[in-house]
């Protein structure tokens, strides 16, 4: 496992537990601390990187991706890094691993229980 991957897992740890054992407001602070941790010092600086390509921003994007951390607003993080590199210049290999991951992303919303509820009660209105 690469080293990011596990810095990425070791901080999302940290939030997780920061999440159970702080207060509110003492639970913001520490998380904005954690998440500029994580995202190589500097979470708008990454965001821009990824926007504008450059490859150490995009290999963060990635591999975030591909690790799926779990933490509060971990999937609204998920979410926006997914958009991001849609739009920006991906090197050859970079949009071979995005591919994978949107792939692997769409089939596990195909897989998921409410997926296969959405299809049930729409295959239920359509016979009634």
């Amino acid at each position: 496992m690469s080293e990011l991957q596990d810095s990425i897992k070791r901080i999302a740890k940290k939030i997780c537990e920061a999440h159970q054992q702080l207060p509110g407001p003492e639970f913001v602070i520490e998380f904005g601390k954690l998440v500029e941790q994580m995202f190589l010092g500097e979470y708008a600086k990454t965001i821009d990187g990824i926007q504008a390509g450059e490859i150490s921003a995009v290999e963060f994007g990635l591999v975030y991706l591909e690790v799926q951390p779990y933490f509060h607003r971990s999937q609204y993080i998920r979410t926006k890094l997914i958009r991001l590199l849609k739009h920006s210049p991906l090197s050859l290999a970079h949009a071979k691993r995005f591919k994978l991951i949107l792939e692997l992303e769409h089939d596990k919303k195909m897989k998921s229980p409410a997926t296969a509820m959405r299809k049930h009660l729409g295959n239920q209105t359509q016979i009634n």
